[in-house]
C-alpha cells in the first residue's frame, strides 16, 4: 500500500512562502512521528513524513537495500514539480538517504530549498563503528546497545526490539554498504545538526558536511545525545532556520540565505562557519 500523496505547497499566502518540510527517519524506524513538528514550525511550513517501503504504514511492503534505489522509490512517493518549494531533512540514516534523494532530485533540476541533517558525519566520513548488519540477532541487539544509536525506549522493550530487527538490519546495511557516488557538490543550502554528547558523530565529521554543497553552510551542535530531536534546544534551533528559509523566498532565491552562518540574539544552538571550524575543531552550543 502506498501512503497518501502529500498536499502540494507552494501557493503563496499572508505569511509568505509555503515551504514543505519532507522528513526521513533513523534506522528502523517510521516517519510517522514527525508530524507532531506541524505544531512548532512556523505557520508557512507543512511538514510531511516520508515513510520507506518495510516501514511504519508500508510494513507490507519489501525492505530496500541500496540508497541509490530508496531514493528513486521517494521521488516517486514524493512526486514533486516544478515550482513547489520544499527542503528535506534526515536523521542519522535518515540523514544518508536525504542526500541521495537531494542529488537525485538535483539531477532532475528539482533541487530542494535546502537540505538538513543530523546526527550523522559526512557521506564521505569513515563510519563511527564496525559494520554490524550480519551479526546474528543476540549479538547485534548487544552491538545497538553498545553503539546507542538506537533510542532507549525501544532498547528497553526486546520483544519489541525483535520485531524490528529486520527494517534495521535492511537500513543498517545501507548505511555501513554507503559509498559516496563520485559528482560534484549539491547547488543546494545544507544545515547539519550534531549532538555534543553523541558518540556516533565528532565536530570534524559534521563539518564534512560542507564539502556537500557549493552553497552555504551552517553547522549547529545541540546539548544531547544521538536522539537530541525531543530537545528544546534543537527544536528552537530547527524552527528559527526554516522561518529564515521561508523568509529568504522569493526575493532571495538562489541567494543561498537559508544557512547564513550567524544567529540571531539569544540563539541556544550557536552555529559557525566551517572556516571557524576548521581553525576550532569544535562548535559550543551557548548553553551548556
Amino acid at each position: 500500500m502506498n501512503p497518501p500523496t502529500p498536499r502540494e505547497p507552494g501557493e503563496p499566502g499572508a505569511d509568505g512562502e509555503k515551504l514543505t518540510l519532507y522528513c526521513l527517519a533513523h534506522a528502523g524506524g517510521s516517519a510517522m512521528p514527525y508530524s507532531r513538528w506541524n505544531a512548532i514550525v512556523p505557520p508557512s511550513v507543512t511538514v510531511t513524513p516520508l515513510e520507506l517501503p518495510g516501514h511504519g504504514a508500508r510494513i507490507r511492503e519489501p525492505l530496500m537495500r541500496r540508497a541509490d534505489l530508496l531514493a528513486a522509490e521517494l521521488v516517486r512517493t514524493m512526486r514533486p514539480h516544478r515550482g513547489e518549494r520544499f527542503a528535506l531533512f534526515g536523521h542519522s540514516f535518515g540523514a544518508v538517504l536525504a542526500y541521495e534523494l537531494a542529488r537525485r532530485l538535483d539531477q532532475l533540476g528539482l533541487p530542494p530549498a535546502a537540505l538538513l541533517v543530523s546526527g550523522r558525519n559526512g557521506p564521505g566520513e569513515p563510519l563511527s563503528h564496525r559494520p554490524i548488519h550480519k551479526l546474528p540477532d543476540d549479538a547485534f541487539i548487544t552491538a545497538l546497545n553498545r553503539y546507542g544509536g538506537m533510542p532507549q525506549a525501544l532498547l528497553d522493550q526486546p520483544e519489541l526490539l525483535r520485531m524490528y530487527l529486520p527494517a534495521l538490519r535492511a537500513d543498517l546495511e545501507i548505511v555501513e554498504t554507503y559509498t559516496r557516488p563520485a559528482g560534484p557538490p549539491l547547488d543546494v543550502p545544507l544545515v547539519a545538526f550534531g549532538g555534543r554528547r553523541d558518540s556516533l558523530t565528532d565536530p570534524a565529521g559534521l563539518v564534512a558536511w560542507e564539502r556537500e554543497t557549493s552553497r552555504a553552510f551552517e553547522l549547529a551542535l545541540i546539548p544531547g545525545g544521538h536522539f537530541f530531536l525531543e530537545e528544546p534546544d534543537f527544536r528552537e534551533a530547527l524552527t528559527s532556520r526554516l522561518s529564515r528559509l521561508v523568509a529568504a523566498a522569493p526575493a532571495a532565491a538562489g541567494s543561498g540565505a537559508a544557512g547564513s552562518g550567524t544567529a540571531g540574539a539569544g540563539s541556544v544552538a550557536e552555529p559557525a562557519r566551517a572556516a571557524d571550524l576548521r581553525a576550532r575543531r569544535v562548535v559550543a552550543s551557548s548553553r551548556e
